[in-house]
């Protein structure tokens, strides 16, 4: 890690909502800019903010602490505008404004952090731009740096850095300046003085990722953080000393050397997410030049690997297929991928997808590397074909790594000050990238027939297979957490086998249809487990091996590169764990569960069937009577727990009672509530249904609903605080909620319609006795079963095929699926029940009655010989 005397200023976001003296810390997200305690040029600025400044003491310690004292007055300010933190000269900024000390600002970079990433990550980025660390502080001294930063001799002074005696219409001219060696020591000496001044966006550690509301609001920020710095620096053509008014005639190479190089982005992981978000809702940013280099690290820019939001799915959708980056200006990403060491993020979706890449009608050029190619360019390390890039959260301190981006960020700069279009910024950028300083000459291009990026992914990929052997690779690949979501995935598909395809294989050698998990015997569920664990991870195995071969490849990500070992070694994991949840947790809690509950009080209700007679109206009086629980007990317990957290955890004081904030707790609160039931459905000890298929489809429903609704649950958590109520702050359905809670009344109605009809059956028999009810039971079997069994079996038909998709979209994250997968699921659940009620209606139940009450005339006793025919 590079060291740095970190000191991070808080800056005041223009346009932020009006907020009091006491108040300034109920700002959700902040601006900062990056200092170094030996750094001349802030230490005024210092005594100004107080202790609202973030530094090593500050790092372990809460955010209301630094800002306010013990006697709830503010120890510092934000720095405004006027107080000049950009370090502008006084020909520049206005009489109003502040006048610096050491008035020489760097190029702004401004660094995006990730999914639960700090802002304290900028801190190596920052030295680097101050030029503590790196090579230029091996040659010179400490006084040195502190004198060139205090007179401001031989540093880039941000306003514009343009080669002498160059001509500014000759593209070709700055393109052998920026890759030649012959101006190797004339550009060395130029990035020796060149300084970045690094803001950063503190987000307050939030997961982007699990919901787009999040994206959508880091987006804004962001956009209000670039318009502050535009503002704050002069960016604007406008604001530029050399402006006249014909600037609007100029030609664009000299457009754009009057805008200074704009603000160079450098987004960490899913901050480039936040980039491409605000791409969309904010393209005057672009437009106007005040973006005009974009570089990201370890970011998924294909496909977010963790996203588990149906609104994430959809503007990641919508972003890869070019609807919202129609940027009119020029533009250049460069994505940097960790590589195979990145274990979370595969090195497989750090690429912008093909048909957006380099398409100059959208005004974005985008090219990928990994990052082990950058650092081991100088062909200097003997151990250079073992090496396989970096972690997700080295890349951002990697030494080797960040002083190759200052040195792709200033040629950037240099590229744009001086009129290259992104093309050719682009093309600049990958050849210092790639070590090929040479003198190919003016104009010169990368060799057309060096290898994708995608190739030199596989490239890697068989090189650690040849490198570590099988094996290893496989443990290799296991250890990444990526993973986790096919893993979760691999779960749900391993319950829909089981329910679907094993449990009916293992009914059908018994010969015994009606046979109930609750009666059967230890050596059938060692059997099913046995099978399971066998069959399942094969079958998985099976659709990897299916989808390699190009009829059917439909592989995009880093599914492509998984070993057939490492396939079946996820599957036997999450075999593994649904047998264990299946066969040991609800096996303990089902003793405790009924402990806990009594008989009227839990699924198998005898209240309820005197007065429905009907599937449908059942359903509909159980659907009344679950909202008693739900508002008596669980929205209270929801309000009360939200309320202790919000308040003695995170220390809110601005919560609001609204008509969203109570929809947000009804939210949770039905979460909860169907939780607590499916997992009391699922111990219950007897059910006149299969009992491994009813906790397998239980199973499918709370993994699904847990899944998909843990985003829908920070976000429904933020809307009872002031802060989390923006224009953006409808969650996207209620579906993932409502449909669990179908399945809970579905399973009841079925419960208590099964149990009438046995409990009235076996009255019956009772009362006509023996010989009768063998009649009786026999006439059942035969009238009964007929069409209500062909149409079970056609709904099994299409369980089964359901539960073959989900098996062959396991692996993908395209969220297609992932976002329909509960609500196809409950519709078959409830069509399945719906058809197997039939044979438990009172319809059913008054013709038994006639049956074995020999109302019904079946027998006959006519002579044993008689005409079979009449």
């Amino acid at each position: 890690m590079t060291y740095s005397q970190f000191q991070f200023l808080p800056l005041k976001v223009v346009d932020a909502p009006p907020l009091s003296s006491q108040d300034f810390t109920r700002e959700r997200y902040r601006l900062l800019k990056f200092t170094d305690a030996r750094d001349p040029r802030h230490k005024h600025f210092y005594p100004i903010s107080g202790s609202m400044i973030e530094n090593y003491e500050s790092q372990s310690k809460l955010r209301k602490g630094n800002h306010i004292n013990t006697d709830g007055s503010a120890s510092g300010r934000l720095l405004e505008l006027n107080d000049n933190w950009c370090l502008l000269p006084r020909n520049i900024t206005s009489d109003e404004w502040r006048e610096a000390p050491h008035p020489h600002r760097g190029h702004p970079v401004l660094y995006i952090p990730g999914h639960w990433g700090s802002f304290s990550q900028s801190r190596s980025l920052g030295a680097h731009g101050t030029r503590w660390t790196g090579p230029y502080a091996k040659a010179k001294s400490d006084q040195e740096i502190y004198e060139s930063l205090r007179t401001g001799r031989g540093m880039h002074d941000g306003l514009g850095l343009h080669i002498d005696g160059i001509n500014v219409s000759s593209s070709d001219y700055v393109m052998d300046w920026l890759t030649s060696s012959k101006f190797q020591q004339q550009r060395q000496n130029y990035l020796n003085g060149f300084v970045m001044d690094v803001f950063a966006l503190d987000f307050d550690g939030e997961g982007a990722a699990l919901h787009s509301s999040i994206l959508v609001q880091q987006a804004d920020f962001f956009a209000r953080a670039v318009q502050t710095i535009v503002k704050g620096c002069h960016l604007r053509p406008n604001d530029h000393p050399h402006n006249d008014d014909n600037s609007a005639e100029l030609p664009l190479n000299i457009y754009n050397k009057r805008q200074g190089g704009g603000i160079t982005i450098v987004a960490h992981s899913i901050g480039a997410w936040v980039v491409r978000v605000a791409m969309k809702r904010h393209p005057t940013l672009f437009d106007e030049g005040y973006i005009r280099n974009v570089v990201t690290l370890a970011s998924p820019l294909r496909s977010i690997p963790y996203v588990v939001d149906a609104g994430v799915h959809h503007l990641v959708k919508e972003l890869n297929n070019g609807v919202s980056n129609a940027v009119g200006a020029d533009s250049t990403m460069i994505s940097i991928s960790g590589g195979l060491r990145d274990e979370m993020i595969p090195p497989e979706v750090c690429e912008v997808p093909n048909h957006l890449d380099n398409d100059s009608t959208l005004g974005l050029v985008s090219s990928a590397i990994l990052a082990s190619s950058i650092v081991k360019k100088d062909g200097t390390s003997s151990t250079s074909n073992d090496r396989f890039g970096m972690d997700h959260r080295a890349i951002v301190w990697c030494y080797d790594l960040l002083k190759e981006v200052r040195e792709v960020v200033f040629s950037l700069v240099v590229a744009t000050d001086n009129g290259l279009v992104s093309i050719e910024r682009m093309d600049v950028a990958m050849r210092i990238m790639n070590g090929e300083h040479d003198s190919l000459g003016v104009g010169s291009t990368r060799n057309e027939t060096q290898s994708t990026y995608q190739e030199q992914v596989n490239n890697q990929q068989l090189l650690l297979l040849r490198v570590k052997g099988y094996w290893r690779t496989v443990a290799i690949q296991l250890s990444a957490l990526y993973h986790l979501n096919n893993l979760l995935k691999l779960c749900i598909t391993a319950a829909l086998l089981d329910a679907y395809l094993i449990l009916p294989y293992l009914h059908y050698l018994r010969g015994d249809q009606t046979t109930t998990s609750a009666s059967r015997s230890i050596s059938d569920r060692c059997l099913n487990i046995a099978l399971g664990l066998l069959a399942i991870p094969s079958v998985a195995v099976m659709v990897a091996w299916t989808r390699q071969f190009e009829p059917w490849k439909s592989c995009h990500a880093q599914e492509c590169h998984l070993l057939f070992g490492t396939m079946f070694t996820l599957s036997q994991v999450a075999t593994t764990c649904y047998y264990f949840i299946v066969h040991g947790v609800f096996a303990l809690v089902a003793p405790i569960l009924r402990m806990l509950t009594s008989t009227r009080t839990g699924f198998m209700d005898k209240s309820v069937h005197a007065t429905n007679t009907t599937f449908w109206g059942l359903l509909f009086e159980l659907s009344v009577k679950q909202l008693r629980p739900l508002a008596l007990l669980f929205f209270p317990l929801t309000v009360v727990t939200c309320f202790i957290i919000n308040t003695f955890m995170f220390g809110n004081e601005d919560l609001v009672w609204n008509i969203t904030a109570l929809a947000s707790y009804a939210f949770i609160a039905l979460l909860l509530h169907n939780l607590v039931y499916l997992i009391a459905a699922a111990c219950q000890h007897a059910s006149p249904l299969s009992f491994g298929r009813r906790r397998s489809e239980i199973i499918v429903f709370i993994l699904s609903m847990l899944m998909n609704t843990c985003g829908e649950v920070l976000h429904a958590f933020s809307l009872t605080s002031k802060w989390g109520q923006t224009e953006e702050n409808s969650y996207s359905t209620w579906v993932f909620a409502v449909m669990p809670f179908a399945a809970i009344v579905v399973f009841q109605t079925h419960d208590i319609m099964a149990q009438n009809f046995t409990s009235y059956w076996n009255q019956t028999i009772k009362t006509v006795g023996n010989g009768d009810s063998a009649i009786g039971s026999t006439t059942f079997d035969l009238g009964t079963l007929g069409s209500t069994a062909f149409q079970t079996k056609f709904i099994n038909v299409a369980s089964a095929c359901f539960a073959c998709l989900v098996t062959w979209n396991v692996s993908r994250n395209d969220g297609v699926l992932d976002d329909i997968m509960l609500p196809i699921y409950t519709s078959i659940v409830v069509i399945e029940t719906y058809l197997k009620c039939q044979s438990y209606s009172y319809a059913v139940i008054d013709a038994c009655s006639a049956i074995t009450n020999d109302e019904l005339l079946l027998h006959c006793d006519s002579p044993k010989n008689h005409d079979k025919h009449e």
